[in-house]
Parts: C-alpha cells; sequence; structure tokens
C-alpha cells in the first residue's frame, strides 16, 4: 500500500482553447476535471499503474465533496480531513496553436489547529508501506509535519518525499527517508547550485537512502549506495502538468516491485513521458509505456560518487 499525504489538494481544471488571448473571451474546444494538487496525482497515478493507493487529504466545500467521489470512482481508499474552507481550484489553460500551457494556481489553503490534528491522527494510523508526502506545506506546519513523519519511520513507515524549502528541511534533520524525489530548483534550494551528480549525492549526504533529481525535459539522475544513473528521453508530449507525480508513482511501484535502480528510473521516466502525451495529470495509454521505456537511455552518471 502507497499511502499519499499532502496538505494543499486542489480540484485541477485544464481547458483547451484554439488561441489565447490576453483580454479575450475563450470558449474552451474540451474541459477536463481532476482531483488534484500533487499527492492526490500521484495516488490516481499509483491506481493506473495497477497499486494500491492510499491518499489522506484535508478536503471542504462542494468541491472537496467532488474530489472524494471522484477518487472513489477511480478506486484510491480516502482518508478525509474536513475543513471549514472550500478546496481550492487550479485552472490550466492549453493553448492548441502554440501548445503552450499558462496556468492559474489559488494559493494553497491554511490549515486550522482542527485540521492539522486531524492530518496527524490519520498519518498515525499509519503502520506500514510507503507514506508519499508531496506538495505545499503551510511554514507554520513545517517543522510538525518533520517531527509527524519522524514517528511514523520509527513504527517502520518507508518515507518518500517530494517537498521543497522548509517542509524538506525540517524532514531531512529528523528523518532518514527511504527516497527524495525534487526537481533540479527544488535540490539547489537545499544543496546549493551544482550538477545533477552532486545535487543527488548532496541529498544522500543529508539522508536519503534513494535520491532522484529530475530537470525537465532534459530528464533526471537517481542514485543510492550502489551508484548514480541518468537518464534521458527522446520528446514527448506537450501535457507536463502532473508528470512529476506520475514519475514518482512509478518510481515507488517500481522500486516497491524490488527493482533495482536503474529499471527503476526507467520504469518512471516512461510513466511521466505517457503523461506528457493527454490533458490532465495521471491520464495516459497504458499500452504506450513499453515502447517509450524502449526510447529512454539509462546510462551510469559520469563523475558520480559512491556513498
Amino acid at each position: 500500500m502507497i499511502t499519499c499525504l499532502g496538505l494543499s489538494p486542489a480540484l485541477d481544471v485544464t481547458y483547451g482553447v484554439g488561441a489565447l488571448v490576453v483580454g479575450g473571451i475563450h470558449r474552451p474546444q474540451w474541459t477536463l476535471a481532476l482531483p488534484g494538487g500533487k499527492s492526490l496525482n500521484v495516488a490516481r497515478a499509483v491506481r493506473a499503474l495497477g497499486g494500491e493507493a492510499r491518499a489522506i487529504a484535508p478536503l471542504g466545500g462542494r468541491r472537496g465533496a467532488g474530489i472524494a467521489d471522484a477518487l472513489a470512482a477511480d478506486g484510491v481508499e480516502l482518508v478525509v480531513v474536513p475543513t471549514r474552507e472550500e478546496t481550492r481550484m487550479c485552472v490550466s489553460v492549453v493553448d492548441a496553436a502554440t501548445g503552450e500551457i499558462t496556468e492559474i494556481y489559488e494559493h494553497p489553503r491554511e490549515l486550522p489547529d482542527a485540521s492539522w490534528h486531524g492530518v496527524a491522527d490519520a498519518v498515525e494510523g499509519v503502520g506500514s508501506g510507503w507514506l508519499a508526502v508531496s506538495g505545499s506545506v503551510p511554514a507554520a506546519r513545517a517543522a510538525a509535519l518533520g517531527e509527524l513523519l519522524a514517528d511514523a519511520e520509527a513504527r517502520g513507515v518507508r518515507l518518500a518525499l517530494d517537498l521543497r524549502g522548509e517542509a524538506l528541511a525540517e524532514t531531512l534533520a529528523r528523518t532518514r527517508p527511504a527516497l527524495v524525489k525534487i526537481n533540479r530548483a527544488e535540490a539547489e534550494e537545499t544543496v546549493g547550485p551544482g550538477p545533477l551528480a552532486s545535487l543527488a549525492a548532496g541529498l544522500r549526504a543529508r539522508g536519503a537512502a534513494v535520491a532522484v533529481v529530475t530537470d525537465g525535459a532534459s530528464g533526471s539522475l537517481g542514485a543510492d549506495a550502489s551508484g548514480a544513473w541518468r537518464v534521458t528521453s527522446p520528446p514527448a508530449g506537450s501535457y507536463t502538468v502532473g508528470a512529476g507525480d506520475s514519475f514518482l508513482a512509478g518510481l515507488l511501484l517500481a522500486i516497491d516491485s524490488g527493482r533495482p535502480l536503474p529499471e527503476a528510473l526507467r520504469a518512471a521516466a516512461a510513466v511521466a513521458a505517457a503523461n506528457t502525451l493527454r490533458p490532465g495529470a495521471a491520464v495516459w495509454d497504458a499500452g504506450q509505456l513499453p515502447r517509450l521505456a524502449d526510447g529512454l537511455r539509462v546510462e551510469p552518471a559520469p563523475g558520480a560518487s559512491r556513498a
């Protein structure tokens, strides 16, 4: 079981328009609405890949109720933490003429004490398996989140982190996560600028057993105790929203099945590439995964040191 925790869920709405004109009126050619926020994207991607997923999410209002219904329809087990505020909405507009995506994201909601205690109670009920933690964390909850995750780790829960800034720093100070998967900008915030191999090594030096740093269309690099590997791939599609979350889902399932890191990175990158071929996070044609995996290059990272 992979439990996905996020403090900033959203209703993700994507509009497809012929051409985006600032100040103009647009009538979408198509619309897609999905449960979103990074953690819910991961949970839905895990289910789409055939894994078991549980989500812990603070949800409120009509949007929150709709998200809960949609997750149930996707087969995601859900622990709802009730909140007073309406769950936020994030909007993406796809310009068919240019392929560009314009994103308008509401700020994450602050968590009142009652909701935070509900999150803590739900996490305390996780006694085994993976706990994947991703998305924005209110600054006021960063230290408490680190303590909560340290307690989970002490119970034998395997931590997978896709966090940034203070939340990542506080958690790394208290835990030795089984996996950290973040992008280049987030890694540089934590360990300072440098090539991907140095960033991954820096994350491992801070306690991550496996460190993976993604770099958009340039690929990714993963490192563990046995070495480091660089992943590159030919260009795929333009629908990048949720690709990193799909990558994490594929990576977790591959690692959980016992596959070595190079193979897990290949599987994860293929899932991320499939995500870019269709609008909407964790939406893909599973039949394309073998072809996409075959097009990837996974090679030992030059200059990477073992630790």
